[in-house]
């Protein structure tokens, strides 16, 4: 077996070389994620410095236009994009809920889409509380799997 250090190596260069074919074959696509990337060093530090509103007033542009391209095609790449760059699983790489929303929240505001992040709680058995932030836009759930079904505690924005 190898150590952690050679197995870190190994995973590092696999990523390059990833995201080198990446570059190659959809160079936009790979400028997104290198962008969102950047979003997600920065609410992770964010994170540790701010309070969350602040975190987020930071974190969200104004809205735009919307742009031409289909909103759901839009949303599907957008979505797609920050899973795929969260699915590293490596540092602050990782597949939490409240970076992807975040994350997403601003890139669809750049797009023109208006969505608001929600933090929710609900039991996860008799001693612990389970949480979860999601996008909704016009009071309904986006980019979820399934159908969150958990106590509202903060939405941003109201």
């Amino acid at each position: 077996m190898l150590d952690r250090a050679k197995q870190l190596t190994l995973r590092l260069s696999l990523l390059v070389l990833r995201g080198g074919r990446l570059l190659y074959r959809k160079p936009s696509e790979a400028i997104m994620m290198a962008r969102m990337a950047v979003w997600v060093v920065l609410i992770s530090i964010g994170a540790r410095t701010l309070t969350l509103p602040h975190l987020l007033r930071v974190a969200t542009p104004r809205l735009r236009r919307e742009r031409s391209i289909a909103r759901e095609e839009l949303e599907a790449g957008l979505a797609h994009s920050i899973d795929s760059l969260l699915a590293i699983n490596l540092f602050i790489f990782k597949p939490v809920c409240w970076k992807r929303a975040i994350v997403l929240q601003r890139y669809l505001a750049l797009s023109g889409i208006r969505t608001r992040i929600v933090f929710g709680v609900k039991r996860a058995d008799e001693q612990l509380l389970a949480g979860h932030a999601w996008l909704e836009a016009g009071n309904q759930p986006l980019l979820e799997t399934e159908i969150p079904h958990y106590t509202i505690t903060y939405a941003f924005p109201d």
